[in-house]
């Protein structure tokens, strides 16, 4: 049995591996910032628990969503079918759709399609010059193909031949037109002018490869090259400013509370995204390529579910394995509520006017009104009433039960939010129309694939102060 080791073995040890404890040999010369990952965690470890106890910090974690197909239909059709939010300009409804497929059908982060904080002011994101648009052969029928780069893929700054570039495409038979993402991203590059020998959809769709040729690109016009291909909108219409992240993800909250369900992140379709792929059987670099990952135990460790897709019942009966029985149970992280409230009870918000805090905060606003100078102080003071009614709506809508239809005893009255479309479509016929023809299923290429289409066009063109 070796014996335990002295000091001078190990000391004599340490200076065989490079260890050196000579003080006068220290140099000006920065301390590497790359370090092991093992020691990475190591470190996150103990600083999380320096952190809680220092500070008292919470280090909890949220819990993962995933943002399944049935989730992500939710809000498709809480967009065209239910909504009658009233957007600063309709063409933000086409292009929060479109942006909503390039994340679900890629696992493309939120600053990789629009302005990541971290590049605040500088109109990174997805351009039409990270975009290529073509026609090609598919079963004898032709169909349009569109590619996009993620130019600004994290940690890939000094990696240009690592940065993924996905496929989308026209052909998907059985689907509703509303999954159909070279349906929205035709419209937004009709609408822009985007193509260069192409004015009109009819002419796009005429469009087929030469004789000798597979394909044929549609190229973009000199113009667009530059610009965002979903930019911010104004009442006037699209800008020529990408939107911003944090822009799109307080759309995307407010659209899943209008649709009843809890709200979701970009983060939580990319999870889905990785994990279907996963599922799929791709090898560990074509995974690590789609993700745009640079350590293979990114994916392992930060993206898949703790709910294991593997049937572990199957196998031991030797019966035929099955994949389905996992997504329901990753539907269920996202809660979902269809009477979700969408504003204050009257019974609630009168409660809430009693309240001190909240008389003293209404009096404080009353008396500011009165004086011009303190007119910053007033919104101030408006701004805490308003999360006052915030966090009591919140707290309501936790309180909220879901009951099943068939236990429902009572009346059920709907929100005056949820109803404002129903009452408001006879006025708005591109919404009446698409409400209809974007669940159909049908080619994108048939009428009312085309009808939709021009639909789009009209909502992301037309002046929505004069139509509406």
């Amino acid at each position: 049995m070796v014996g335990k080791r002295t000091a001078d073995e190990r000391r004599r040890c340490a200076e065989e591996n490079g260890f050196n404890d000579d003080d006068t040999d220290v140099d000006d010369e920065s301390v590497p910032r790359e370090v092991l990952d093992y020691t990475k965690e190591r470190y996150k470890d103990q600083m999380d628990l320096w952190i809680e106890k220092e500070f008292g910090l919470s280090t909890a974690t949220r819990p993962k969503k995933y943002l399944t197909l049935e989730n992500y239909m939710y809000l498709e059709k809480q967009l065209w079918q239910n909504d009658g939010y009233d957007y600063v300009h309709e063409a933000y409804r086409v292009f929060i759709s479109g942006k909503l497929k390039c994340h679900v059908f890629t696992p493309a982060r939120l600053g990789e399609i629009s302005e990541g904080s971290t590049r605040r002011g500088t109109g990174k994101g997805l351009r039409y010059k990270e975009t290529v648009m073509l026609v090609a052969w598919k079963d004898g029928e032709p169909e349009l193909r569109f590619s996009l780069k993620r130019e600004f893929a994290k940690a890939m700054h000094d990696k240009e031949q690592q940065r993924p570039t996905h496929l989308l495409y026209e052909h998907l038979p059985g689907q509703p037109l509303v999954v159909n993402p070279m349906l929205f991203l035709l419209a937004i590059c009709l609408a822009a002018g985007a193509f260069k020998n192409y004015k009109t959809l009819k002419e796009v769709l005429d469009v087929r490869p030469p004789a000798n040729q597979r394909y044929w690109v549609l190229k973009w016009s000199s113009h667009v090259l530059d610009l965002p291909v979903f930019p911010e909108v104004s009442v006037d219409g699209a800008t020529n400013k990408i939107q911003t992240g944090n822009s799109f993800n307080t759309q995307l909250k407010a659209l899943s509370i209008r649709a009843g369900i809890s709200p979701v992140t970009v983060h939580s379709m990319r999870r889905e995204a990785l994990i279907l792929a996963t599922a799929n059987g791709y090898s560990d670099r074509e995974l690590m390529k789609f993700a745009a990952h640079t350590n293979k135990m990114t994916l392992t460790r930060d993206y898949l579910s703790s709910i294991t897709v593997v049937d572990g019942l199957a196998g031991f009966l030797k019966l035929p394995l099955r994949s389905d029985q996992a997504e329901d149970f990753r539907s269920m992280t996202v809660n979902r509520n269809p009477e979700l409230l969408q504003s204050l009870p009257a019974k609630t918000h009168d409660q809430l006017r009693q309240r001190e805090d909240y008389v003293a905060i209404t009096k404080k606003i009353d008396d500011l009104t009165l004086e011009i100078s303190c007119a910053q102080k007033g919104a101030a003071a408006r701004d805490l009433k308003r999360v006052i009614e915030e966090e009591e709506l919140n707290r309501i809508r936790g309180d909220q039960e879901r009951i099943h239809p068939s236990e429902r005893k009572e009346k059920v009255y709907v929100d005056q939010h949820r109803s404002r479309f129903d009452r408001l479509r006879h006025m708005m016929p591109e919404r009446e129309r698409l409400s209809v023809t974007l669940f159909c299923v049908a080619p994108m290429r048939s009428l009312e694939g085309e009808s939709a289409i021009e639909d789009l066009i009209s909502l992301v063109r037309n002046n929505c102060r004069v139509a509406y």
